[in-house]
C-alpha cells in the first residue's frame, strides 16, 4: 500500500512538472528577422522596339520586324545614329562600367555592318568610351564636339554629301539634336537611369527628316 502511495505521489510530481514547463518559442521580433530577398523584375522587353541588327539596309527587331531606314539606301539622304553614353562609374568624370562596356561593345556590334563615315562625341570619358569600340572597329578618330554649339554644327553637316554618322552625347543633348535635325520637339529628355535609346533619323536637308526610335 505504502509503495502504491509513493508510486502516485511520484507520478503527480512529474507530471506537474512537465505542465508547468514552459514552451520555448523564437523570440527573434519580426524585424530582426531575415527577410527574403525580393526578386526585381524587369519591365518586359518591347520586342518590336529592340533592335538585334540590319538586314538589307532594314532595321531589325526583335520580334522580326523590318524597319526600312530610308537613309541606308537614299543616296541623297545622309543617316545619323544618336545614343546617349552607356551606364557610367560614380566618380568625377566618370567612365564605363562593366555593363556601359558592354553595351558599347554591342552598339558597335549593331552597326559594325553598315558604312559608317564619322564618329562624333562630347569630350568626356564616358561618351568617348562608348564611341570607341566602333571607332576601333572601323578604323575611324573619334571627332570630339561642343554640345553647346550642336545645333550649328550638325545644320552645317547635313548639307554635306551624304554619310552615315554616329553620334554619342547625354540625356538631354541627344534628344536635343534629334529635335534639331527632326525639324520638331518629338524627343522628350531620356530618364536617368535611361542607356537603352538609339534614335535613327534619315535626313535629307535641315528640318526634313523621318526617325526610327530602338532600344538596345
Amino acid at each position: 500500500m505504502i509503495r502504491f502511495l509513493i508510486l502516485v505521489i511520484s507520478s503527480l510530481l512529474v507530471f506537474g512538472a512537465c505542465k508547468s514547463k514552459p514552451q520555448v518559442t523564437d523570440n527573434i521580433s519580426k524585424t530582426e528577422q531575415p527577410q527574403k530577398e525580393i526578386e526585381q523584375t524587369k519591365s518586359p522587353r518591347n520586342d518590336a522596339v529592340n533592335l538585334i541588327g540590319f538586314k538589307d539596309s532594314k532595321a531589325v527587331t526583335a520580334n522580326g520586324k523590318l524597319v526600312d531606314i530610308p537613309g541606308l539606301t537614299d543616296e541623297k539622304q545622309s543617316t545619323y545614329f544618336l545614343v546617349r553614353h552607356a551606364e557610367k562609374t560614380k566618380e568625377k568624370n566618370p567612365g564605363l562600367t562593366e555593363a556601359g562596356m558592354a553595351r558599347a561593345a554591342k552598339l558597335a556590334a549593331l552597326l559594325d555592318g553598315l558604312k559608317i563615315d564619322q564618329i562624333m562625341s562630347t569630350d568626356y570619358r564616358r561618351t568617348q568610351e562608348t564611341a570607341a569600340p566602333l571607332a576601333k572597329a572601323k578604323k575611324l578618330s573619334v571627332q570630339s564636339y561642343d554640345p553647346k554649339m550642336q545645333k550649328d554644327l550638325f545644320t552645317d553637316l547635313t548639307v554635306f554629301n551624304k554619310q552615315n554618322v554616329l553620334v554619342v552625347g547625354h540625356s538631354n543633348t541627344i534628344p536635343k539634336l534629334a529635335n534639331i535635325l527632326i525639324g520638331k520637339e518629338v524627343i522628350a529628355e531620356y530618364d536617368h537611369e535611361d542607356y537603352s535609346q538609339l534614335l535613327i533619323i534619315s535626313i535629307s536637308q535641315p528640318g526634313i527628316a523621318t526617325y526610327e526610335r530602338f532600344e538596345f
